[in-house]
């Protein structure tokens, strides 16, 4: 979301900083719906964050339940690891171990199938092979079928019997012809004929045989045989709607919504709400009730789909359910307004408008929110007959935030003297009030603001979040020292790693290599400084700083620091280009610091960067900084290698040997190999320049081995 704009502006749009996430789909690093897959935006609820975190956080705050966020490091001073995006290491996380109701249920399964003196063997088929309408065709399912076989006393031992190897049939793929074939000695006159009926139903079901199999539930659904009676009812509710999206989907599997019967898509909302009327506290209940938001999903009934699911969310008893509606509620809901947002509340569901008239504040293409103040306004009765208007202030507010309007935030909002522990709505006023003042760039009143917000918040999670505002509000400053100070209130090594790296002076570098809190901060603020003394060309510096690295011990090796492993500085020359010799970095940088213009040390000073791509790593801890990353940004960032420019100089050379200025020549033109464009640093030649050193090359030193080993130019 980098643009190159004011820095007002910068404040205002980057104030999300991870990158935007749209909602409705899930991101390429991880799965949203993945246990290990944490929620990956800021801790307030923003236009810019996956509308599906917005919903959790706000949702679980109103249930207590915990939120699946990242925990804190044991030492965040010496961690990079707290930020607000996607954490590759995530995916390394093995989930907890898988609950025991899959065991229970085959468990009570297999107790089951051996009161019925069913053998284990004559279950054929695994659930997962089943797909869409086949998918209830389960074990579960069959489970169900057992126990009302075992509750009825009505029927006989070889009655259970029979029935029961037929609904194994069934499961494995049997048609209602084989079920009536298998079941044809039962007495049409008992009550076992009831559950050969309910099989035949099932098996049209299965074959798509809607109309005979409704006509047999229809007859069932008055049974005096209790489960029968509930199940049919049931099933005349998946008969309709099956039935009403049979032609919807493609040759490629794609649903197509509008081809849905409406017709028999409003059977199936009439049979469920008759399902539920009859048993509102049935075995079905909340699969009717999941059934239900389907059947407004198929109609594009989408006020009546959005009060729906306000009532699931507030129906939701634990933090995973609630979890599994949120990805459901945005796979069917939200997908419909990904790219039109939606700039109307939905009667009786203040939550669900919060959300979507949240989505829409996004800035568009033109930088500007789809919602209006007008639009705003209109909508405000909604939230005012729910109870829930400071959901709509906090929507007037990030309205002001997305039009620059930080005036009218600074004047609605009063900084806080409390803060309650769990209330993000409160939180999130505070940040806006804070972010308002860095929109007017009134630094010294922002930085006052940030440090205050900090003490005040009792939440980990959100105290990281302000140390990244108060780190960018003191870079835009010019304070970048005061991050530094041994007082200072941001310790949040990857906030500060990012400014040693973007923003230090080699003075402040050099006073964090030595009096850093930690070997970690050393090693990145010496591994800035040394890489800086190289590309900015201070080689007598270089030799001295680069004593410092054995005053930190024990040395940081680990992966995780592997952008500023120091052991980098240890090039002894060997993996120079064959065939040109070059001394170690050491030795090669003593000569440049008594002649900068050294052609041999020039070309090995290359080599070494060209070997070992050391350089100041600002991409790896780029994401997750919030507006830090705007605060930082250079034009031209420190610590960049431009070996071309060496190049250059000695090829304009007047005193530089034949075998430096033709290797030199060589390197010059792979700088642009094979691609054609410059992966030496530097501006860009053009390729007329790029032929005229491979003529001078093959002209003038047409018996160096470069020469002859050069066969194109790029």
């Amino acid at each position: 979301m980098v643009r190159k704009t004011s820095l007002a502006f910068a404040v205002c749009t980057l104030l999300a900083g991870a990158p935007q996430a749209f909602a409705s789909f899930d991101m390429e690093d991880c799965k949203w719906s993945d246990e290990s897959c944490l929620l990956k935006g800021i801790p307030v609820l923003s236009p810019e964050n996956d509308s599906r975190d917005n919903l959790l956080r706000l949702l679980s705050q109103e249930k207590s339940f915990a939120l699946p966020v990242q925990s804190l490091p044991a030492d965040l001073t010496r961690s990079r690891d707290y930020y607000f995006a996607y954490h590759p290491q995530w995916d390394e996380i093995t989930p907890p171990a898988a609950a025991t109701v899959e065991q229970r249920a085959d468990d009570t399964l297999a107790r089951q199938m051996a009161e019925l003196q069913i053998a284990a063997g004559e279950i054929t088929t695994d659930d997962a092979e089943h797909e869409n309408r086949h998918v209830s065709n389960n074990t579960a399912s069959v489970s169900q079928f057992f126990a009302a076989l075992l509750a009825d006393t009505t029927l006989t031992v070889e009655q259970r019997q029979a029935l029961s190897r037929a609904r194994l049939g069934l499961l494995s793929g049997a048609t209602a012809e084989q079920i009536v074939s298998s079941l044809a000695t039962i007495p049409a006159d008992s009550s076992a004929q009831q559950y050969k009926t309910y099989l035949i139903a099932a098996a049209r079901f299965y074959e798509g045989d809607y109309a005979n199999a409704q006509q047999n539930f229809t007859q069932l659904a008055t049974s005096d045989r209790p489960w029968l009676a509930e199940t049919a009812q049931y099933m005349l509710m998946r008969t309709a709607l099956n039935k009403s999206s049979q032609n919807s989907v493609g040759e490629y599997g794609d649903f197509d919504s509008a081809k849905i019967n409406r017709q028999d898509a409003s059977q199936a909302q009439t049979q469920t709400q008759a399902y539920l009327q009859r048993f509102p506290q049935g075995l079905y209940a909340d699969s009717a009730r999941g059934m239900l938001r389907r059947i407004n999903w198929y109609l594009q009934a989408w006020p009546p789909l959005a009060g729906l699911y306000e009532q699931a969310f507030q129906q939701t008893t634990d933090a995973q359910q609630l979890r599994k509606t949120v990805i459901e509620y945005d796979n069917v809901f939200g997908m419909q307004f990904l790219e039109q947002s939606a700039v109307e509340t939905f009667p009786d569901a203040p939550l669900i408008s919060y959300i979507e008239l949240l989505r829409a504040l996004r800035l568009n293409n033109d930088n500007k929110p789809t919602l209006t103040q007008a639009q705003l306004d209109a909508n405000k009765a909604v939230f005012e007959k729910g109870g829930k208007l400071p959901l709509w202030r906090d929507l007037q507010l990030n309205l002001w935030m997305a039009t620059g309007n930080y005036a009218a935030i600074v004047q609605a909002v009063t900084p806080a003297q409390k803060l309650p522990a769990h209330d993000i709505l409160a939180f999130g006023e505070q940040v806006l009030y804070g972010e308002a003042l860095m929109g007017q760039q009134q630094w010294p009143a922002a930085r006052t603001f940030w440090q205050q917000l900090l003490k005040l918040s009792q939440d980990p999670e959100q105290q990281q979040y302000v140390q990244a505002k108060l780190a960018a509000t003191l870079v835009y400053s010019g304070d970048v020292a005061a991050i530094f100070a041994p007082d200072s209130a941001v310790t949040n090594l990857r906030f500060r790693s990012q400014v040693l790296k973007a923003q230090a002076t080699p003075e402040l570098l050099r006073q964090q290599a030595t009096q850093g809190p930690n070997n970690e901060e050393r090693t990145i603020a010496l591994h800035t400084l040394l890489v800086r003394d190289l590309t900015e060309n201070r080689f007598t510096d270089w030799l001295n700083d680069r004593k410092l690295a054995s005053t930190i011990t024990p040395p940081v090796i680990s992966e995780s620091f592997a952008d500023v492993n120091l052991s980098t500085f240890d090039w002894n020359g060997d993996a120079a280009q064959a065939g040109y010799t070059c001394r170690s970095l050491d030795e090669t940088v003593t000569v440049l610091s008594k002649k900068a213009d050294d052609a041999h040390a020039l070309n090995c000073l290359g080599e070494f960067f060209r070997t070992s791509q050391t350089h100041v790593d600002l991409w790896t801890d780029s994401a997750g900084n919030d507006v830090l990353e705007s605060a930082i940004s250079r034009k031209e960032p420190f610590g960049q290698f431009d070996r071309q420019s060496y190049y250059q100089q000695v090829i304009a050379s007047p005193k530089a040997e034949v075998e430096d200025k033709s290797f030199a020549l060589y390197r010059a033109i792979m700088c642009y190999a094979p691609s054609g464009s410059n992966e030496c640093g530097g501006e860009e030649v053009d390729k007329s320049q790029r032929k005229s050193w491979y003529t001078q090359l093959k002209s003038q030193y047409p018996g160096s081995p470069w020469a002859q080993k050069l066969k194109y130019y790029w």
